[in-house]
């Protein structure tokens, strides 16, 4: 199992329409042991979450799935992290 670090970048347009939706989806993460840790950039930006998964394709598949991965509303970049 590899570590995940999903960044999520809002743009310009964000609306936070989808916040709530991305707030039940990590908890969701969160309880089936998925979601590591996560949270808010300080300067309201965006912010960040670190997944466990087996491949780099799961994790983007399951960010692909965060509500708030909307084409109007952030930018999300995973990367394997090598963190400890």
């Amino acid at each position: 199992m590899g570590k995940y670090l999903v960044l999520i970048d809002r743009k310009s347009s964000f609306t936070g329409n989808f916040l709530q939706g991305h707030r039940e989806f990590l908890q969701g993460l969160r309880e089936n042991q998925t979601l590591l840790t996560a949270g808010g950039f300080a300067d309201q930006t965006g912010g960040a979450y670190v997944l466990q998964a087996d491949s780099l394709e799961e994790a983007r598949n399951i960010a692909k799935n965060d509500p708030m991965n909307q084409e109007n509303e952030s930018v999300y970049t995973i990367k394997e992290w090598n963190a400890n």
